[in-house]
């Protein structure tokens, strides 16, 4: 996937990442209407391999754009949510 859509979602007081296909519209996937929590923001985003000295694996994420559908920007620090998702930080 060269690019996907996202959700932001402020679930129990904590901000979420929802990642999804941009095939898919953002209200396609249950978050309008009765679902659990309030959307924050929407839009698309991107992530590509960063390695640095102390990561080889690192990546990096960018956000852009809006979603029509929900009526919602997308926000600078969305990006910082969805790298938690794709390369979560393990504490073993």
């Amino acid at each position: 996937m060269e690019y996907g859509k996202y959700i932001i979602k402020e679930v129990r007081g904590i901000e979420v990442a929802i990642l999804f296909d941009p095939l898919i519209s953002h209200c396609d996937i249950g978050t309008k209407g009765e679902s659990r929590g309030e959307d924050i923001s929407a839009g698309f985003f991107g992530a590509s391999s960063k390695p640095t000295e102390e990561d080889r694996y690192d990546i990096e994420v960018g956000v852009w754009g809006k979603s029509e559908t929900l009526k919602l920007d997308s926000r600078q620090e969305d990006a910082a949510l969805i790298k938690k998702v794709l390369r979560p930080e393990y504490k073993y």
